[in-house]
């Protein structure tokens, strides 16, 4: 009887679950973590790779080295992920560079050292819509990149936080806050802000008035009086 009744349970539950209902203990479902059931950080790199690095014409390089791992029971659904900028909403993750150089991540030509491009493999942007089950891990870097550079209250070097966050099934947004130094572009005072162009002052270019020689002042002063001795004759 019980072996009839356990079987019963099991096509109930595979029955339901086909149908989308789910039926893990809800502390499964919404995570016994803050971050629903992941453990997310930044991870430490033998070199110098997680930065905030302003480019050429206004475009801001985000790289961030992260650890992802689902450690409760369960799934973990990632929907989308969402990287918060103090200063710039227009952050978007970076794309492989098909056209020009297939398999690698690029950012500019004119982003060095110590690279100017990643790998695919060492990249997560194109691994992150996924399943998470207990044990599996995502590890890499996130390459992101922006219009806007950060204000000048923010110095060279600056440790700046940057938080990072995934969209689960849930609704729910795992997160974890990137500690990034800034790097400061050298030649941003040359650089001109997009759709700006510099005005010259007001008062820079003064009306040209050309010399007059002295017989051909003469030549009007006379013509002026002519002119006047006319009128007056008129008058009369």
């Amino acid at each position: 009887m019980a072996t009839h009744r356990l079987g019963r349970l099991v096509e109930d539950w595979l029955e339901l679950e086909n149908a989308g209902i789910p039926l893990e203990p809800r502390k499964f479902r919404v995570g016994a973590k803050p971050n629903n059931g992941l453990m997310i950080r930044q991870m430490p790199t033998p070199y110098d790779e997680a930065k905030i690095r302003e480019l050429d014409n206004y475009r801001v390089a985000y790289v961030m080295p992260v650890f992802i791992r689902r450690d409760e029971p369960g799934k973990t659904i990632v929907r989308g992920c969402t990287l918060d900028v103090p200063w710039d909403e227009s952050v978007e993750w970076l794309e492989e560079d098909e056209k020009r150089n297939r398999g690698w991540y690029a950012f500019s030509r004119d982003y060095y050292p110590p690279k100017h491009e990643y790998p695919r493999d060492m990249v997560l942007n194109h691994r992150m819509q996924c399943s998470l089950s207990r044990g599996d891990i995502r590890e890499g870097f996130l390459l992101a990149v922006g219009r806007v550079y950060p204000p000048e209250t923010y110095h060279d070097g600056e440790i700046i936080p940057i938080r990072f966050s995934i969209l689960d099934q849930w609704d729910g947004h795992p997160s974890v806050t990137f500690q990034l130094p800034l790097m400061r572009n050298r030649n941003r005072v040359n650089q001109t802000p997009r759709g700006k162009r510099k005005r010259k002052p007001l008062f820079s270019c003064p009306d040209h008035i050309a010399p007059v020689e002295k017989g051909e002042a003469t030549d009007r002063a006379k013509s002026a009086n002519e002119g006047r001795r006319i009128y007056a004759r008129i008058e009369k």
